[in-house]
């Protein structure tokens, strides 16, 4: 399998991955609440709604990677700040720890395999040969 099918197989895989997430953070209130934190609902469906539209347009890059590769390049950033929250979210609610350890090594391995692929795809950092006329 060639790397512009992987590529395009993890984008569809990680857009997936986030409509389901952001399904689950819209209802995740109720389920936090039987454990105990207090919340308000807005953010977690605020959070649900971004991850679920996240999905949506990670799935639709995977259509015309080099047109699109914004997309997955936002994302990567974005998995990178939430991997360093995530971190610093163990040291307040260690109760968490089980689904992070789970979603931090996911975010960090996906937005590797991404970027990796986007270099050896050319897609991003590009080397530009350029003549020099003499």
């Amino acid at each position: 399998m060639n790397s512009h099918k992987i590529l395009k197989i993890l984008l569809i895989f990680g857009g997936v991955v986030e409509i389901v997430i952001g399904l689950l953070f819209m209802v995740l209130d109720f389920y936090l609440e039987q454990v105990g934190f207090e919340i308000i609902p807005i953010f977690t469906q605020m959070a649900g709604v971004f991850l679920f539209g996240y999905g949506i347009l990670l799935i639709y890059s995977s259509r015309d990677v080099e047109k699109y590769a914004i997309i997955p390049l936002v994302n990567i950033l974005i998995r990178i700040i939430m991997i360093v929250c995530g971190i610093l979210s163990l040291l307040i609610y260690p109760e968490f720890f089980i689904i992070l350890l789970i979603a931090l090594p996911y975010d960090l391995l996906w937005s590797i395999f991404i970027f990796i692929l986007l270099v050896k795809q050319g897609i991003i950092l590009k080397k530009n040969n350029i003549e020099v006329k003499k």
